[in-house]
């Protein structure tokens, strides 16, 4: 644990720019550590772009991104990941030709405590190394309901366990902060009320902080903590989700200009 009044991730006046079109404006943002932070705003309001940014898969135009006091501005992909973030995308990226376990075991390798030398020569090191990593595996999958699948092929799955693989592999990663870009979408209501259950669930068994894109409000209201707004690349209001839920920006940016000057005037 760090110091607990140095913000876990800390986002100052960030922009990115492709071209003429700057997608995002200005953005600050600060997470403490166990928050769990809903992101949310209308399509191509640049919150994927910021999960980019913070992720290392595009470099900032301008502004600063800390992570437990450090600068990882510009930083690539797998130096995050190093640092302890990890996420997962709006279209589900598996290695879906293996096994489910495969692809657990295959974030867990950084940790996996035997060098090149010992997996040539297959040492009691490495041999000792890919025992805990299996099982360690397997404890993730049974986290998730997922152990009775660990033989099958990724792409065999329904939707919903894809989904919910996507989440076991990011967290074999050890991660301290968790980024969720629409971990619901495509789910039918009965597997959004179970994934609700399981971010909450690997949230506190995990001690993780996670910052949460979501278009489905039923998740983002039932178990975010704030809820940062974005519109145009701005973040244009943060607050609970009850504060949220009355903001006039907020809802002229879902439903147009009258329906928030309306909100304005109730």
């Amino acid at each position: 644990m760090g110091d607990s009044a140095i913000p876990l991730l800390e986002i100052q006046e960030l922009n990115k720019s492709f071209g003429g079109l700057q997608a995002v404006k200005g953005a600050s943002l600060a997470l403490r550590e166990g928050n769990l932070v809903g992101l949310i705003g209308p399509n191509g309001a640049g919150k994927t772009t910021v999960f980019n940014l913070i992720s290392g898969i595009y470099r900032p135009t301008e502004g600063s991104i800390q992570f437990c006091g450090e600068e990882i501005t510009g930083l690539k992909s797998h130096q995050v990941a190093a640092r302890g973030i990890a996420r997962t995308f709006q279209n589900i990226r598996l290695f879906k030709e293996l096994t489910v376990l495969e692809n657990v075991r295959i974030a867990h390798h950084p940790y996996a405590g035997y060098s090149l030398l010992d997996s040539v020569v297959r040492t009691r090191k490495f041999r000792w190394g890919e025992k805990r990593l299996a099982e360690e595996a397997r404890e993730l999958l049974a986290t998730f309901g997922l152990q009775d699948r660990a033989g099958e092929v990724a792409r065999n799955l329904p939707y919903g366990e894809q989904r919910k693989l996507e989440i076991a592999r990011a967290l074999a990663m050890q991660p301290r902060l968790l980024l969720l870009d629409e971990p619901a979408a495509g789910m039918n209501p009965q597997e959004i009320e179970s994934l609700m259950q399981l971010i909450e669930l690997v949230k506190e068994r995990f001690h993780l902080t996670i910052l949460l894109i979501e278009h489905q409000m039923r998740v983002v209201m039932g178990i975010c903590q704030s809820i940062l707004v974005m519109d145009f690349g701005e973040i244009i209001a943060r607050g609970s989700p009850h504060e949220i839920q009355r903001d006039p920006r907020v809802i002229e940016a879902y439903l147009g200009r009258q329906a928030g000057q309306h909100a304005a005037a109730n």
